[in-house]
């Protein structure tokens, strides 16, 4: 029998699941960025070039990608609580090897491996959070965690370059991977897999229309649907043009552009991360009480990112460090709104059982879409004379057309598909 008793424990619990998974979250984004800030210090003790250190920050994302399908499986299989305990482990692994790298190489192998362990945390999470909270609470919830998210990609800039001026590169990834293994071990001795049984079941749409679906056939129609790939593309181009800028050249650039040292342009770096936070947390609240149609809102912020971006390509010189401080928080506030707007429209077109797989085949289109222009940004870069000493910010301009060019054309494309993202009721 379900008393009260039961249910005060399980309303404990949901938030310090949500607690633990928020604060392991944290990390995800940290590492996501923390490249940026360290750069220099990269190409300087490794002797590398442009080309090299986007390969070696884009492995993180190559590995995330390709494992999210099945960390989305196991998560319905093992469940949410051993998936996120068990790849936060590796994690912990990844820092200590990134921090004792003697080679580019093997940096590229410990952030693949840091990759491989924070790639098992966003999938899982959802799918406890899925089975923990009610659907009208979903986007709050998401919003939410992206915000604790993104409060480690605020870390990861000037509070990162300050440690790192202090201890070096290497020892603040070892305290890292300490804090990660601590974040483990209480998730997996802490934390438990629990649906509440009030919970009722739902019904998976598909093509517009609710049915119950064999477990054997998800796969097949999860990815012969329209939507699926509409998202896919500006998860992909969204995300990917933005974790490109944000997580490896804007500290770099800003540097250039306004002659600033490391801590000053990490400082403005930071201001991306702050408009995350309100962005995913606003519009998680909106998307759950006040949007009525998630559509036109995800495109409105789609064409936003889109005029940001040419911005950043054009106009930064002229927009002087306030006009760029205010651009940052306001390009933050944009891919917080899409992340929550988004996943959102996945919630509400996807059975809670089977939701882990179904983030897990839509989760590596942001990751892969970094990985991917990260490698050919650095490439450019590296035809301009490398980064190991400050460019002209001209330099910039080349793959930063390459991104907003990338954005322009998802959003005509997809702009004339999006009837295919409405669902009938």
């Amino acid at each position: 029998m379900w008393n009260n008793k039961g249910k005060n424990l399980s309303d404990m619990h949901r938030w310090l699941v949500f607690g633990v998974f928020s604060m392991i979250y944290f990390f995800v984004y940290f590492h996501r960025v923390s490249t940026s800030v360290i750069a220099n210090d990269l190409l300087m003790t490794f002797q590398a070039h442009a080309t090299a250190l986007g390969l070696m920050s884009s492995m993180y994302f190559y590995v995330y990608a390709f494992e999210q399908p099945l960390v989305g499986h196991l998560s319905d299989l093992l469940g949410p609580q051993r998936v996120v305990g068990i790849w936060s482990l590796i994690a912990a692994a990844g820092c200590v090897i990134f921090g004792l790298s003697p080679t580019i190489q093997w940096a590229a192998f410990g952030r693949g491996i840091i990759g491989l362990g924070v790639g098992g945390v966003y999938v899982p999470a959802m799918k406890a959070f899925s089975q923990w909270f009610k659907k009208r609470e979903f986007a709050t919830i998401t919003g939410l965690l992206l915000a604790f998210g993104n409060l480690g990609a605020i870390v990861a800039t000037t509070p990162l370059a300050w440690i790192v001026s202090i201890w070096g590169w290497r020892a603040s990834f070892f305290v890292i991977g300490g804090v990660t293994l601590l974040l483990a071990l209480i998730a997996l001795l802490m934390l438990r897999d629990f649906k509440p049984p009030e919970e009722p079941s739902e019904e998976i749409p598909i093509s517009g229309e609710k049915i119950y679906m064999p477990a054997s056939g998800i796969l097949f129609n999860v990815l012969k649907l329209p939507r699926f790939w509409i998202m896919a593309a500006i998860f992909f181009c969204g995300f990917g043009t933005y974790f490109t800028f944000q997580g490896l050249w804007a500290t770099p650039f800003l540097m250039s552009v306004f002659e600033i040292n490391r801590l000053q342009a990490s400082a403005l770096n930071m201001l991306i991360p702050i408009g995350f936070i309100v962005g995913a947390s606003l519009n998680g609240v909106f998307a759950d009480k006040v949007f009525k149609n998630k559509v036109n809102v995800l495109f409105s912020l789609l064409t936003a990112e889109t005029i940001v971006w040419v911005f950043i390509t054009f106009f930064s010189h002229a927009l002087g460090k306030g006009g760029m401080a205010l651009l940052l928080i306001i390009m933050g506030a944009i891919g917080g709104g899409l992340g929550t707007t988004i996943w959102s429209l996945v919630r509400e077109t996807t059975d809670s059982s089977i939701l882990g797989i179904t983030t897990g085949l839509l989760n590596p289109s942001p990751i892969l879409g970094s990985a991917i222009l990260q490698g050919l940004t650095g490439a450019m870069l590296d035809s301009a004379g490398g980064v190991t000493d400050i460019l002209e910010p001209l330099a910039y301009r080349g793959p930063f057309l390459l991104c907003l060019s990338t954005l322009g054309i998802c959003l005509i494309v997809c702009g004339s598909l999006k009837r295919y993202l409405l669902v009938k009721r």
